[in-house]
């Protein structure tokens, strides 16, 4: 598919999305069926092995990664026959699992939306509100940090694996590592009332979107063309 098309999809899917849960209750309907007056949420923020696996460990493992795609910018010796990766896919990568996380970050402090767990709906003490509801800063209303979700936006990040494999198969599987990185995180924040359903949903399009335009950005985009051309 042209890459101008699939990123306007992209952005037309990401419009539809925003729409959906604005007009509807689905959020409230998926978050009801996870909460217990009585017993709390399907999984309590304080268990320790779910807290570890989903919660603690997936942002060092990113540093991690990073730090293994800054070797061959930092270390020009390392050719691609000693490295997985160019150097320009390297830094693709790298920008990726930044830039997708900066971003969301930035737009958290932006959309003024409360994370379930803080709801009077579920225990706590504000409002409930839509997102286009909470955007406008109301004197004297707080705000909160919930939208879009946060910690699995490295996941999702991931997805940009896709644009750097060669082989059809192994694109692919970029797009599945990236996926289920984020869903395995987003879906424990979920579990938990630390988000809804929605604020998840939108981090993963807005991720597909920049790695799609940072692809075009780093020319990586023609290279697939090819590759898909008969």
């Amino acid at each position: 598919m042209n890459s101008n098309r699939a990123i306007l999809l992209t952005v037309a899917l990401l419009a539809l999305t925003l729409a959906l849960f604005e007009a509807t209750s689905l959020d409230l309907i998926v978050q009801d069926r996870l909460y217990d007056a009585v017993r709390g949420w399907w999984v309590a923020a304080d268990a320790t092995l779910p807290k570890l696996i989903f919660y603690d460990l997936p942002r060092p493992i990113l540093g991690i990664l990073g730090g293994f795609l800054f070797l061959p910018l930092a270390v020009p010796a390392l050719r691609p026959a000693r490295f997985p990766l160019s150097r320009r896919e390297a830094a693709y990568l790298l920008l990726c699992i930044s830039l997708v996380p900066f971003t969301v970050g930035a737009l958290k402090h932006a959309t003024g939306v409360f994370g379930p767990n803080k709801l009077e709906r579920y225990g706590g003490e504000q409002p409930y509100h839509t997102l286009f509801q909470s955007i406008p800063d109301v004197k004297g209303r707080s705000r909160g940090h919930g939208f879009p979700a946060g910690h699995c936006s490295g996941g999702f990040a991931l997805m940009g694996l896709y644009f750097v494999a060669r082989r059809r198969v192994t694109r692919r599987l970029g797009v599945v590592v990236g996926l289920a990185a984020g869903w395995m995180v987003g879906t424990y924040q979920i579990l938990k009332g630390a988000h809804f359903l929605s604020h998840t949903i939108v981090t993963m399009i807005l991720a597909w979107l920049i790695v799609q335009l940072l692809s075009r950005a780093f020319r990586l985009d023609g290279r697939l063309q090819e590759a898909n051309a008969p």
